[in-house]
């Protein structure tokens, strides 16, 4: 059962705690829309178009580029987020991405009137967390069958990015 924050207590397993926060439409807004995608082991995809259109995916991971911002500091840019997932926080870091403060197993995934990606980027002590952009971790997509058939994912659509 959840707190009165929303974060689930530490005994309760990670399908319980890896969860889509919104039903996004069915259909794309746009074309220039790709599906975001929450696999059933915490990680975050999206879709990577591809011309004949297919069903490529890519991991997300924080931009190792971009300074953390807080939430506070984008909606006062007037950007309004939206949180639409829960994930693992280790699904977020690569070999050239930081690292999140350890403690934060779990970490929420938000979506911006502009399309956008980002995630908390959990830090130590009382301030704000920061948030981070996703990105596409690499070049190459695997089709999501592929995926789900040899790997076994599970995966849910979670929202609509540009």
């Amino acid at each position: 059962m959840p707190n009165e924050r929303g974060e689930q207590p530490p005994e309760a397993a990670v399908a319980d705690r890896v969860r889509a926060l919104v039903t996004p439409p069915q259909t794309a807004p746009t074309r220039d829309h790709a599906a975001v995608w929450l696999d059933d082991q915490g990680g975050v995809w999206a879709d990577y178009p591809t011309e004949p259109p297919g069903d490529g995916l890519l991991p997300m991971v924080w931009a190792h580029d971009d300074r953390p911002i807080t939430r506070s500091e984008l909606e006062a840019r007037g950007w309004t987020l939206t949180p639409i997932a829960h994930c693992l926080t280790g699904s977020l870091s690569t070999l050239r991405a930081p690292a999140a403060d350890a403690a934060s197993e779990y970490t929420t995934v938000w979506l911006d009137n502009e399309g956008d990606v980002w995630a908390d980027y959990p830090t130590p002590g009382p301030e704000e967390n920061q948030l981070r952009s996703l990105v596409w971790a690499s070049e190459q997509a695997e089709p999501r069958r592929d995926l789900e058939d040899r790997h076994g994912y599970t995966f849910i659509c979670i929202g609509w990015s540009r």
